[in-house]
């Protein structure tokens, strides 16, 4: 099974690169504003997607101009908001975008585009797809197990760093 559900991730990472690489630039540069402008990008997890906001803060490297997204309005306008999510649909994701547009502020939110999915995102807000659409393995029932949401999200993530990264360094 493992070798399966390795197979299967290389080539979910290979199409997040094919599909999602100019989305992750127009994202980064977006982020990158803020830190430039001295906001804040402020990150949020919601679901199993906060194992990507602990590493965002506790793991090895964290990216420049970070912090957890607010509990209270305290949104300004230089500040963007990076939201990782198992659907477009989930609740949170839904209330965060609606601080975000109240603070006329732009948002990233990092998700799998389900076909049940009735939410979708207008300018200025970017949606970068992770292609997951369940369980990667299938048993011997032919349910499909092995979600790897938390290791697209956290992939992309990491792509977001590096797109930031490479700003920063010309920048500044």
């Amino acid at each position: 099974m493992l070798k399966i559900f390795s197979t299967q991730l290389f080539g979910l990472i290979k199409s997040i690169n094919e599909t999602q690489e100019e989305h992750l630039e127009d994202a980064g540069r977006l982020l990158a504003q803020a830190i430039i402008a001295q906001g804040n990008v402020y990150i949020k997890g919601f679901a199993e997607m906060e194992a990507i906001e602990l590493a965002a803060f506790t793991g090895y490297e964290s990216m420049p101009g970070t912090a957890p997204f607010p509990k209270e309005g305290t949104l300004s306008g230089q500040d963007r908001c990076l939201l990782f999510a198992p659907s477009l649909n989930h609740e949170g994701v839904q209330a965060a975008l609606k601080a975000c547009e109240q603070a006329g502020i732009a948002a990233v939110v990092v998700s799998s585009r389900h076909a049940s999915s009735t939410a979708s995102l207008a300018p200025p807000h970017l949606f970068l797809d992770t292609g997951v659409k369940g369980g990667l393995v299938p048993d011997e029932t032919g349910k499909r197990i092995g979600h790897p949401g938390v290791i697209a999200g956290l992939y992309v993530y990491h792509g977001l760093k590096f797109v930031i990264h490479d700003i920063l360094e010309e920048y500044c």
